[in-house]
């Protein structure tokens, strides 16, 4: 790996870890070139008395002012806040230290670790913000988990579930809860780059009290993982949530952000041959805009990309059931069920025991269908001894299950050509008016005056600060 991916990726969790001197450093000397720029009339802000208007991106200015930076008399609201974790226990609490947090969720592999993006976990470093933090759990993420658990056997009955790396782009406290119910078979690389805010666009204070919810468990289940497991990188789609400056800018705060993912050259090095896009549902036609560009990339590297609607992980009803079991009546059946392969894991165990597991198609008997749909996963022959994919071209496939109809291609997006580098996905910039805030500098003392949610909104008051 690069110098340079290491510095955007590869370093050590801590040492991406910014500092309030450190932040302080770097909007000084935003603030001393804004009285340059403005004594030479070069803003495009205007002054009110000796106030300069300045664009700075949000993540750099929260560390510096706060979390909640503009809005401190604005509490968080948390859906489904919970006073006990997934195991019924207060052992989240201890997760509220973001070195604790980040360990629990860190893959087991070393050489996954540097593409971990730690942004959100550091985000409790503030002590305000850990004070209103608390699980969550709610009806979507139980949902999210029976899908998990669904996708957890298929990955059992995989020969090769380390050659595939899966990206699981859907609401971050739902892909938290889909990547829990994996962690004994999957290493998870979390990638949250934002920090939440009251009124933030994307509301990721969720994503990180899902975390907290499931942090003992994955802990725990990390203990268990294969030799072999399977690699699971999990994004927050609702971070390219809708926002328009004109009629959002006095209620939100604009704390979007890209997705930062593997080059093409590093998924090869990390010994991946494929990649699985997992969407919510069969609505998503094409990976998220900011990732167009990397996907393509794949696909043109020699990687083979596939698309898979999460909402094909299915309960079963006692209907279903009988649909199904005429189905397969005639089909080869699975030589061992993956379901009584017990990985060893109290926490898995109880969680299954407590949660329906929702199987590809709404029927367990329709996993082979997910071999010959997706055949970049090799059936186990310890599972299927007798799998032939010729035998499920003559059949008609399950009317539950979605056919995958995918291939990355190019298109103009407002993220195109947003790589500095030479390396994909090295010294991304983000869009004009994308993840910014404006804020108002004195020239002449350099104390930031005032907060805007947005580009042209109203100002708030900034709660102190100075530069020096």
């Amino acid at each position: 790996m690069q110098k340079d991916e290491l510095s955007q990726f590869g370093a050590p969790w801590w040492q991406e870890m910014i500092s309030r001197r450190e932040a302080n450093k770097r909007l000084a000397k935003l603030a001393a070139l804004s009285v340059v720029l403005s004594s030479l009339g070069l803003f495009q802000g205007c002054d009110v008395d000796d106030e300069t208007e300045v664009s700075v991106d949000t993540t750099e200015l929260q560390r510096q002012e706060g979390w909640n930076v503009g809005s401190p008399d604005t509490p968080l609201v948390l859906q489904g806040k919970t006073s006990q974790d997934s195991l019924n226990s207060l052992s989240w609490v201890a997760y509220l230290e973001p070195e604790t947090l980040l360990k629990a969720y860190e893959p087991t592999r070393a050489d996954l670790k540097p593409f971990v993006v730690s942004t959100l976990v550091q985000s409790l470093s503030q002590p305000s913000l850990r004070s209103q933090m608390a699980p969550v759990f709610t009806p979507d993420m139980q949902a999210a988990y029976s899908r998990g658990l669904g996708m957890k056997e298929l990955l059992k009955q995989s020969q090769n579930p380390d050659r595939i790396a899966l990206f699981v782009d859907i609401a971050g406290a739902e892909a938290v809860a889909f990547g829990a119910a994996l962690a004994d078979v999957a290493h998870l690389v979390i990638g949250f780059d934002n920090w939440p805010h009251p009124i933030g666009v994307v509301p990721s204070h969720q994503t990180l009290g899902a975390m907290l919810y499931f942090a003992e468990e994955v802990s725990r289940k990390a203990k268990n993982r294969p030799e072999k497991a399977s690699t699971v990188f999990l994004l927050d789609s609702n971070r390219l949530l809708p926002y328009d400056e004109n009629t959002d800018a006095d209620t939100k705060f604009d704390n979007r952000y890209m997705a930062k993912v593997p080059s093409a050259d590093n998924l090869k090095k990390l010994g991946f041959q494929s990649v699985l896009y997992c969407s919510p549902d069969e609505r998503r036609q094409q990976e998220l805009d900011d990732l167009n560009e990397d996907f393509a990339s794949y696909t043109e590297n020699g990687l083979t990309v596939s698309m898979i609607n999460l909402s094909d992980f299915k309960p079963q009803t006692r209907a279903d059931a009988e649909v199904a079991n005429a189905t397969t009546s005639t089909l080869p059946k699975a030589a061992v069920d993956s379901t009584q392969l017990s990985t060893g894991s109290s926490a898995s165990e109880s969680r299954i025991a407590m949660f329906p597991t929702y199987h590809y198609g709404g029927f367990p008997g329709f996993a082979p269908w997910f071999f010959y749909y997706y055949p970049m996963f090799i059936p186990s022959p310890i599972y299927y001894p007798r799998y032939d994919p010729a035998y499920y071209s003559r059949l008609s496939s399950p009317s539950s299950i979605s056919q995958p109809n995918y291939t990355p291609v190019r298109r103009p997006t407002i993220f195109s050509g947003r790589a500095t580098g030479a390396v994909s996905g090295i010294g991304r910039v983000k869009p004009t008016g994308f993840g910014r805030v404006s804020m108002r500098v004195s020239s002449s003392t350099g104390r930031i005056t005032g907060i805007r949610a947005g580009r042209f909104g109203s100002f708030g008051r900034s709660r102190s600060s100075s530069f020096s």
